[in-house]
């Protein structure tokens, strides 16, 4: 199995029924192919994970990436799995208020610009891990 992380930015204004909508279709093709994943969105930016069959997961990524509506994507972990973080959600996600996200480890190394020779990939994989555990934590009540 395959587990990818990647941010990426709308190239429009995305608005809440834009983001209902989009995750209503990623949870039935993720479903009917076989993937997991969790996916955050604040002011346009998104951070998703995706897991499942390497094939899989990778034909997503492909299809996400020539997504038009897509632009500053960047692949900050893609690695094999033994086991799914996220197995029990076809596509999880949790809303992105400033007060969440900057309590959530990694989030701001992560979901900014595009890397680049100051960002690189392999300085920026402690905040995706740290980011990758905030995502399994349970939701605290009230939130």
């Amino acid at each position: 199995m395959l587990s990818i992380v990647y941010t990426s930015a709308a190239r429009t204004p995305f608005d809440d029924g834009d983001l209902a909508t989009l995750l209503m279709n990623s949870r039935a093709n993720n479903r009917r192919l076989g993937l997991s994943g969790f996916l955050m969105h604040k002011q346009g930016r998104f951070v998703q994970v995706l897991e499942g069959p390497d094939d899989a997961v990778q034909a997503r990524y492909d299809l996400i990436a020539a997504d038009p509506r897509h632009t500053d994507l960047a692949v900050l972990l893609s690695e094999p799995i033994e086991e799914r973080r996220f197995a029990d959600w076809s596509m999880g996600y949790r809303p992105a208020t400033d007060e969440l996200v900057e309590a959530i480890p990694g989030y701001a190394d992560v979901s900014g610009a595009a890397l680049d020779e100051s960002r690189r990939r392999a300085d920026l994989e402690p905040s995706v891990r740290a980011l990758l555990d905030w995502f399994r934590a349970p939701v605290p009540a009230g939130t």
